[in-house]
């Protein structure tokens, strides 16, 4: 669905108008998306000159996307290659509502079944063997191209003063609470509290909004009934891995922490960390408005080893904290290892690099304009936050016209 910011410019009217190519190690090992969507139309895989029959443990290929959330897009590699969620590794996920291209790699992958893949939404290609798995952070960056249109002038205002010279909040974007469902830091904190039954109800029940009506019928049916046996019987089977921990539990009553060892460890991971992120924006949103210098600094991620910053930043983490009903003994998960938080830190501000600026002719909102973006992220920042940024300097900008 398309997004008409407050701003007045529509964002995301296409999958097209937000392209996301991963940056490997250099900027020369940049993932490219193909010349066209018609790739999307069914089309076979080509190993060019791969020797299939040169084997490494390794499979490595570009992973070109279009309309996909990242973890359905994974589901479908592992059920269509007969992989599990672990044996097939990424540097990093990316938008649904995007036309995005990536590395991933496939741990001893049945070469039939690679071949005969097809699917709409997923095109591989660019294969070659290698000797490692990818691991979440093996990225330079990605390169942006994006397009916002029935845009004016003011667009243009607002742009221009970002690229001369405008520090960002480094704040997490939207995907990393969960673009299909939004429940990341709802579930995470639920496994963090060690509620387990309540966070395997939370993962059951959640819904999103491209979700059919059968689907949404079934988890509001839960809901009110909450009979997870009875649950078996109408869920839909599209439904794997929801039908898979109800089957678990019927089985294996009352064993929550074994159900939601189901669910793929990144997951796990991922929702806890949406919680680390949750707190670290709110930390720097309050510091921000508190007027903290914070240009060239770094906030911690606070892990299960870590403690409280001194200063005032240190306060705000408290606060932040008690807000959420968490402590820092929340952050180590012994029951399961996958939620366990690790210590970081994070820039608190970031520069978009290398950004383009181009003006054409919007063909389907005559006549009126779109902008055209060209950008490039350091890993771990988010485009999202960027624009996020801009709407609000724009609507600002308006507002005092």
């Amino acid at each position: 669905m398309a997004e008409r910011t407050k701003g007045s410019v529509i964002f995301k009217y296409l999958s097209e108008d937000f392209i996301v190519e991963e940056l490997g190690e250099d900027e020369r090992s940049e993932c490219k998306i193909s010349s066209s969507t018609d790739v999307f139309n069914g089309a076979g895989v080509d190993f060019g000159k791969l020797d299939v029959l040169d084997r490494r443990l390794f499979l490595m290929c570009d992973l070109e996307k279009i309309d996909l959330d990242h973890f359905t897009a994974m589901s479908i590699l592992c059920r269509a290659l007969s992989l599990a969620p672990h044996q097939i590794g990424y540097a990093g996920t990316k938008d649904k509502k995007a036309w995005t291209c990536q590395r991933i790699t496939l741990f001893n992958p049945d070469i039939a079944k690679v071949s005969a893949f097809r699917h709409q939404g997923i095109f591989l290609k660019n294969f070659k063997w290698v000797k490692h798995k990818l691991k979440i952070g093996d990225l330079l960056g990605n390169r942006f191209t994006v397009v916002l249109r029935d845009a004016d002038t003011n667009a243009l205002k607002i742009l221009s003063r970002i690229k001369t010279n405008s520090e960002i909040p480094n704040l997490f974007g939207m995907q990393r609470f969960g673009s299909l469902r939004n429940d990341n830091v709802l579930i995470g904190k639920l496994i963090l509290k060690r509620k387990f039954e309540d966070a395997v109800f939370a993962f059951l029940v959640g819904a999103g909004e491209s979700e059919n009506a059968i689907v949404r019928e079934a988890k509001k049916r839960l809901i009110h009934e909450k009979d997870l046996n009875a649950a078996r019987d109408f869920f839909p089977s599209k439904l794997h891995l929801e039908c898979k921990i109800l089957d678990y539990l019927s089985m294996h009553p009352g064993d929550w922490v074994g159900a939601l060892k189901l669910i793929d460890e990144k997951v796990i991971a991922l929702m806890c960390q949406s919680v680390q992120s949750q707190i670290f924006n709110e930390v720097l949103e309050y510091a921000i408005d508190e007027g903290l210098p914070l240009s060239n600094t770094t906030i911690p991620l606070i892990g299960s080893t870590g403690k409280f910053s001194p200063g005032r930043i240190g306060r705000l983490q408290e606060r932040v904290f008690e807000s959420h009903g968490l402590s820092l003994a929340n952050l180590s998960v012994p029951q399961l290892p996958a939620a366990s938080l690790k210590n970081s830190t994070r820039d608190a501000f970031f520069k978009v690099r290398l950004l383009e600026v181009e003006t054409a002719d919007d063909e389907l909102f005559l006549p009126s304009k779109k902008v055209i973006l060209k950008f490039m992220l350091d890993s771990g920042v988010y485009a999202t936050t960027f624009l996020e940024y801009f709407f609000t300097l724009l609507t600002n900008h308006k507002a005092n016209v």
